[in-house]
């Protein structure tokens, strides 16, 4: 199920680069923690998942994550910015990405190289 619409929401699609917005009115956020809510990082997985599939324009599954690095946490309302490189290898497709505020590319939220089919 796409989380596109419920989870976050598609600002903008440029190239490479996606820039998306978290719904601070999302569910997961009341326990998730309450108090202090954060965005779990299969759902922000699942996020890059779906936007790597509307790059390539196929459904696309995690085959092998060779590297993910959570630096920061993705909170409810934040405006994201998520550049991806794909080549495809053989129906593989080879995905480094990165997850950043969408106006300060310097505050990392995630990276990631894996691989999907």
């Amino acid at each position: 199920m796409t989380q596109n619409g419920i989870l976050y929401d598609i600002v903008q699609i440029d190239g490479n680069q996606v820039v998306l917005q978290m719904n601070a009115g999302h569910p997961v956020y009341a326990g998730h923690f309450p108090g202090t809510p954060i965005t779990p990082g299969v759902l922000t997985m699942q996020m890059i998942r779906e936007c790597t599939s509307l790059k390539t324009g196929r459904n696309l599954r995690f085959t092998s994550i060779k590297n993910c690095r959570l630096a920061a946490m993705v909170r409810p309302g934040d405006i994201l910015r998520l550049k991806m490189e794909t080549s495809d290898e053989n129906g593989t497709v080879k995905l480094k990405a990165t997850l950043t505020d969408a106006n300060n590319d310097e505050d990392l939220r995630l990276q990631l190289d894996a691989e999907l089919q």
